[in-house]
């Protein structure tokens, strides 16, 4: 689950209390982030140097002002959705509309990385393919066999046969697929095992090709990071990429084709601004989350220099002894990609650290960000990755910090932050764990040694004060907790059953501690309470709050799954909850499984039975089953909130720490006190 502070906690009542009925299931349904089956790259075993093809081309002989080469590696996006199918139909429509197909322009494609292309055009999935995109279809100019195209040779070569075969005034190009942050890099090519390009491999690829582009987009998710930024400055003007997960229809291709073929001369700017607008409007539309932004890379060098002064600050503040307010400056900031990918807001990030260096950085930030459009709160255009959860990443990235050059004194106190972090191991204690690993550092350890215990046993219990029960910590106690979420069992007559996690508790009115109540509510599918775990909580920049989570099922009686659902509550009184899709539960256990761009959509024929856990009077013994009839998952389902009839609720609740130190709660039996007001699931 994403870790979320207990600020932002408290806008959970305000969403639970609202009484919802669903519309359709939402159409878009991927995204594409990463989804890949180890940890490796599409690196081959050579680490020389890339040799570049010297088979000979056919040269266009007329006059180019601009090339556009798309790097389309279809992967499940294509194979489950024929999405790369729509976008290359989409840029035909711009084509035949423009009349001309001796603008100046060429748009040419290399197709690949996936088992099944959805058949509008003749594609063999068996070969890596070259096409001239026409007003006519696709024209195939060359043709290789298959190679994966998540290895930095086969990017290379195709952007060298651009440079050769098209000679042009300028070059743009669009790498489309999945994207995996900084971490993870981008590329999934579905024949070779979802293997993708770490930053290293891109910066192989493109230092080895002679030739400049007035921007590199990413039709992808999660890749506009510092770090991709300085990478790719040497080789373009212009970077255009998302912060957050990109829905899967990604880029809209007809506007901004059009506007290139009526005035082969237009600026880049112009490009991107038109390609961030016609994104920004098909989700608005479509009521997805999104961003989108077009960076200078020019000004990625002014950014870099201030990061390292802000890392200087960060260093310091790690040295005074003032951690706690840079881990919850991190906890508080919009992060990306469900909390996963260790990516952050600069700026938001920078504005709640406080340390010293911040203007600057968010100064160069700003001035770097030419253009960006989003309805995310807090999302200003540039992501940086800044470890939060997952220690173990870190030494992946650090090692990508090295291979891009950065300055050691940047990875230093990232380094420092994770070595607090560590802490919170016992096998980091007593001299193992991540106290053997490279960037661990003694110094710091020295500073924090002993000092990362709050003092709080594993188990918290509950006190009463004027008739409420009050989690028994003190107000210091609780202001050191970046998390916090409720479990909530309810009574179902011969025992408890397990309703999932729950935002139904408050605050003492003085806001030092909290309160373990329920409101009554709760999540409803088809008129069958669901158990229900919530994930994520935020508003949209247009005043619209938002939540999501799952609800666990079992598909056609043997396949396990989490079922999504979102819920949106508009400032003008309009509510939305509707499903999503689902995941496989077992293709969650993969790296990257866990993200909304592997949802799928029912088919005609699919039913769905609610699963959850539940405890029998008398004994101990969880049991995990079946406990709804099968109903139709195809159809239209209904989704609301009601209030459940039961005359006792159970909770307990999960904290962690600014030191990642984790708590439970002892199990606290509480009335319902909502529970005669309604006899039925509101909604329908």
């Amino acid at each position: 689950m994403k870790k979320k502070t207990v600020e932002l906690f408290l806008l959970l009542p305000v969403i639970a209390s609202l009484l919802l009925s669903c519309g359709k299931p939402a159409a878009k349904s991927v995204q594409r982030c990463s989804l890949i089956d180890n940890m490796e790259s599409g690196e081959s075993e050579d680490d020389g140097g890339i040799k570049l093809s010297d088979r000979p081309v056919d040269v266009y002989e007329g006059h180019l002002d601009t090339v556009v080469m798309i790097y389309l590696v279809g992967s499940n996006l294509e194979s489950e959705n024929g999405l790369a199918t729509t976008d290359l139909q989409e840029i035909q429509a711009a084509i035949e509309s423009a009349g001309d197909p001796e603008a100046g322009v060429k748009i040419i494609v290399e197709t690949g990385g996936c088992c099944q292309w959805a058949g509008a055009y003749d594609i063999d999935p068996e070969k890596l393919q070259r096409f001239e995109v026409g007003k006519d279809g696709l024209v195939l100019k060359d043709e290789l066999d298959a190679a994966n195209m998540a290895n930095p040779h086969t990017l290379a070569d195709f952007m060298d046969y651009g440079f050769r075969a098209y000679p042009a005034d300028h070059y743009d190009l669009i790498l489309w697929d999945h994207g995996g942050g900084s971490v993870m890099g981008f590329g999934s090519d579905e024949l070779y095992s979802g293997s993708m390009m770490r930053l290293p491999q891109l910066q192989k690829a493109f230092e080895s090709v002679k030739g400049h582009f007035d921007f590199i987009g990413f039709d992808a998710c999660l890749m506009a990071t510092v770090e991709t930024a300085y990478m790719l400055s040497p080789y373009a003007d212009y970077m255009i990429a998302s912060e957050e997960f990109e829905p899967g229809d990604g880029w809209y291709y007809t506007n901004w084709v059009s506007l290139l073929y009526q005035d082969p001369k237009t600026s880049a700017v112009t490009l991107g601004q038109q390609i961030i607008d016609d994104f920004a409007a098909s989700n608005e539309e479509s009521g997805d989350m999104y961003t989108l932004s077009m960076i200078d890379l020019k000004k990625i060098g002014e950014v870099y220099n201030a990061l390292l002064t802000f890392a200087g600050g960060s260093n310091k503040a790690l040295e005074n002894q003032q951690y706690g307010a840079l881990s919850k400056a991190r906890s508080d900031a919009r992060d990306f990609g469900n909390g996963n990918y260790e990516q952050v807001d600069i700026v938001d990030f920078a504005a709640k650290s406080n340390v010293d260096g911040t203007a600057n950085l968010e100064q160069a930030v700003s001035d770097s960000v030419v253009y960006s459009r989003t309805n995310l709160m807090n999302a200003n255009g540039l992501a940086m990755y800044y470890p939060c959860s997952y220690l173990e990443e870190y030494d992946q990235m650090e090692g990508i910090f090295r291979a891009l050059d950065f300055d050691p004194s940047y990875t230093d106190s990232l380094s420092g932050f994770c070595t607090v972090m560590a802490q919170a191991y016992e096998e980091t204690e007593d001299g193992g764990e991540y106290s053997d690993e490279e960037w661990y550092r003694a110094d710091v350890e020295g500073l924090y040694k002993g000092k990362t215990n709050l003092g709080l046993p594993a188990v918290l219990t509950f006190k009463e004060v004027d008739g409420k029960q009050i989690l028994d910590i003190t107000p210091e106690q609780f202001d050191n907790m970046t998390y916090c979420a409720m479990e909530v069992w309810s009574d179902y007559g011969e025992g408890i059953i397990k309703l999932g996690k729950d935002d139904s508790w408050g605050l003492t009115e003085d806001g030092d501690h909290i309160v373990a109540s329920f409101d009554g509510s709760w999540m409803s599918v088809n008129d069958t309470w669901v158990p229900y775990n919530m994930e994520e909580i935020g508003v949209k920049t247009d005043g619209t709050s938002y939540q999501y989570g799952y609800c666990n099922a079992r598909l056609n009686g043997k396949t396990d799954i989490r079922l999504r659902v979102e819920v949106l509550a508009y400032e003008n009184g309009e509510n939305v909850a509707r499903t999503c899709g689902y995941w496989v539960t077992d293709e969650m256990k993969q790296e990257g499984g866990d993200s909304v761009r592997n949802l799928r959509q029912f088919e005609k024929g699919d039913k769905i039975e609610f699963m959850a856990s539940w405890i029998e009077d008398g004994t101990d013994e969880v049991q995990y089953g079946p406990i709804s009839k099968k109903i139709k998952a195809w159809k239209d389902l209904k989704v609301g909130y009601g209030l459940i009839q039961s005359d006792k609720v159970v909770v307990r609740f999960e904290l962690e720490d600014i030191y990642k130190n984790k708590y439970d709660t002892d199990y606290l039996e509480i009335a319902n006190d909502y529970k005669d007001t309604y006899n039925e699931v509101f909604g329908g």
